[in-house]
């Protein structure tokens, strides 16, 4: 086996973190059951900070923490409200109030390839945008069951597209960090923040704190949903990092490709024609537009 080189590990992470992305609407309507969004939130943030504390305390380095630039600590707390403020929160709510086929469906809109060419000023090409139009094609033959209503969105379509917006914005701002603080540190900074955060807006919502009502398949669910977060953000700072985000919104539309496994793995939903050809279209999108990568370096 020829050994990967950087690009490709960080890749072959962005098409990972597309399978951890189709996995957390399962936490978020199961936690629904005995949380508030903001609650089930900053709970999962909380977990994910302690959890990641623990696995990656060999790569942190406390003592750089007096010493990051404002700029660095700006974008942090811009990544970290983005994320879980506005992106986790809002598609929490979605996905309890919408169907999960249309929540994929806007999910993949390609917001990211489009803020890699206007934020980050990628190179435009007609290749690529045929690309992440074909690959968006393939998700609306997976997650869209009613034509009909394809363009009817109700509240729970609009809170997905603006989460979204958001997500996304997080993505590309990690092409502004600095190389001060390295993933892993970054990662448990983001979850710091992020707890932070939506506890004070839920305790000004006047949530409350959830000191009540645990049963141990919460619990478990909690521990579970910070894990997968702990994955979720320290893939996108280590594939964001290098890959350009016009070839990440490419690769994780892959997500809803995963959704597909999923439903047959754990509900034994047996996929529709139209489901595995449109999963055929994502994967070659996917591949073709890694090879004009490759030819325009």
């Amino acid at each position: 086996m020829f050994p990967l080189n950087e690009r490709q590990k960080r890749i072959i992470a962005l098409i990972f973190l597309s399978f951890v992305f189709a996995c957390m609407g399962l936490f978020a309507r199961y936690l629904a059951t005995g949380f508030f969004v903001f609650q089930q939130v900053y709970l999962r943030m909380l977990a994910a900070f302690v959890i990641g504390f623990i696995v990656l305390r060999k790569q942190l380095n406390l003592r750089k923490i007096r010493r990051i630039s404002s700029k660095d600590w700006g974008i942090i707390i811009f990544r970290a409200v983005s994320f879980a403020v506005f992106g986790v929160t809002l598609f929490t709510q979605a996905i309890v109030l919408t169907k999960y086929s249309n929540v994929s469906f806007i999910s993949a809109l390609p917001v990211t390839a489009v803020l890699g060419f206007l934020l980050l000023k990628e190179k435009f090409s007609l290749g690529k945008i045929l690309l992440v139009l074909l690959a968006f094609s393939g998700v609306v033959l997976i997650a869209v069951k009613d034509y009909t209503h394809l363009f009817i969105w109700g509240y729970g379509e609009i809170l997905t597209l603006i989460s979204t917006i958001f997500f996304s914005l997080g993505y590309v701002a990690r092409k502004w960090q600095s190389k001060f603080l390295n993933n892993s540190e970054l990662t448990v900074l983001n979850f710091l923040v992020a707890f932070l955060a939506v506890l004070f807006v839920s305790l000004i919502k006047g949530d409350g704190l959830p000191v009540a009502g645990w049963t141990s398949g919460l619990l478990m669910a909690i521990i579970g949903a910070g894990t997968f977060n702990v994955a979720n953000v320290f893939l996108i700072n280590y594939g964001f990092e290098k890959v350009d985000a016009v070839l990440a919104s490419n690769i994780l539309t892959l997500e809803s490709f995963f959704a597909i496994l999923l439903g047959f793995l754990f509900y034994g939903e047996i996929p529709l024609v139209k489901e595995l050809i449109g999963g055929a279209i994502i994967i070659s999108s996917v591949i073709w537009m890694n090879q004009l990568k490759k030819r325009d370096e």
